[in-house]
């Protein structure tokens, strides 16, 4: 005989409680490292929070309904396989954000992903327009250091 398990009931929180504050800021750090394009989204609100247990037992999960907004320029340095898009984004998405007991953030679920309304930047394998890429100026600190002149030495 199969056991049928009840899905974890949610429970409605306020926008303002502390651990959605934190689950908030950590979606929002994760959701930053997907992409170059995403370095500068932020939250303009956060429209509805509920938290329940996790299906495994292990933690609690926290549903979240956020106001998300963006302008991308693609600023140096990009990363080194970047798909960096230019443009603007603003729309609502859900996130779920993972929380262990044993007090860390495990990450995220996001229902879909934010689309930059303009092209992608020149330095991008998916870029098709005419402007030239200027890969110096897109370096890392790290990319850049591999690329540095030598010191000469006097003779």
């Amino acid at each position: 005989v199969g056991v049928l398990s009840e899905r974890p009931r949610r429970k409605q929180l306020s926008t303002s409680d502390n651990d959605v504050v934190k689950a908030t800021n950590f979606a929002l750090e994760e959701i930053r490292k997907l992409t170059d394009s995403y370095r500068d989204m932020r939250v303009n609100a956060v429209l509805s929070a509920e938290s329940a247990r996790s299906a495994f037992a292990d933690g609690t999960n926290y549903f979240l309904k956020l106001e998300l907004q963006c302008t991308s320029v693609c600023a140096a340095p990009l990363s080194p396989a970047s798909t960096c898009r230019r443009g603007n984004y603003k729309g609502v998405n859900e996130v779920i954000v993972f929380w262990k007991d044993d007090d860390h953030y495990d990450g995220i679920a996001i229902d879909e992903f934010p689309q930059m309304d303009g092209e992608y930047h020149p330095c991008t394998p998916s870029y098709k327009g005419s402007e030239k890429c200027n890969p110096a100026e897109h370096r890392t600190p790290e990319q850049a250091a591999l690329f540095a002149d030598e010191p000469r030495s006097e003779l």
